[in-house]
């Protein structure tokens, strides 16, 4: 079967992603990954204008943390991601949903296995809370991230953590990079207990679902048929 290079023409029962070229699969995750900003957009708007910025910010938390893990391990397998260095995390973090490439424009440096930052050039969700004052960027570009980055990292190292260097709100105005991170990999740091929304998050039937092969044989897991090659 020839590969699609988008889904014009007739109605196919049987189409699948797999039919599609590269280039139509770039497009369609591109799109994909912004979907989960308007998801997140759409709800937590919702929540906001019912119950509050707090109730948008603990929920935020819960979210992300309940999720993160478990979708980092799932993208760890099918990509072959090896090793629990900063490039591993970074690795994660290049194919992590919550940043959507060119929406969110990531820049990141590896100073070695256990030390690196990165750095948002533009933030899409920035700009959008931006408008409303210094409550809701306070409320995203602390409360939220302060309560999941680490978690995050810690799905791929324990031992890893994110700081801030600068954040916003922005000083003075219109700061570029908007924000710069840190990330370590230490004996000291502090490691996070699994918190009981990412236990109850593993028990849903998306997060155990197992994808079929396609169409040619190809296991939806590479190292189900092959190890995966070294990172």
């Amino acid at each position: 079967m020839a590969e699609r290079k988008d889904y014009s023409g007739e109605f196919d029962p049987d189409f699948r992603f797999e039919d599609l070229s590269k280039a139509a699969l770039v497009r369609l995750v591109r799109e994909y990954a912004l979907i989960v900003q308007l998801l997140d957009r759409s709800v937590f708007a919702a929540v906001g204008m019912r119950y509050g910025q707090q109730a948008v910010e603990e929920l935020a938390i819960d979210e992300w943390r309940g999720a993160s893990p478990i979708y980092t391990e799932r993208i760890r397998k099918i990509m072959g991601i090896e090793g629990d260095g900063v490039p591993a995390i970074f690795k994660q973090l290049q194919l992590d949903p919550g940043f959507a490439q060119h929406y969110m424009d990531v820049q990141y440096e590896v100073v070695d296995e256990q030390h690196g930052f990165f750095q948002l050039r533009s933030c899409g969700a920035l700009l959008d809370v931006e408008p409303w004052g210094e409550r809701p960027v306070r409320g995203m570009c602390h409360t939220i991230e302060d309560g999941t980055f680490d978690v995050t990292a810690q799905a791929v190292n324990p031992k890893a953590r994110i700081r801030a260097v600068h954040r916003p709100p922005r000083v003075p105005a219109g700061r570029v990079p908007v924000c710069r991170w840190e990330v370590t990999i230490d004996d000291d740091t502090e490691v996070l207990p699994e918190a009981e929304i990412t236990r109850m998050t593993r028990g849903t039937s998306a997060a155990t679902f197992e994808f079929p092969a396609m169409r040619d044989g190809t296991p939806h897991i590479p190292c189900a048929a092959e190890p995966a090659s070294s990172s």
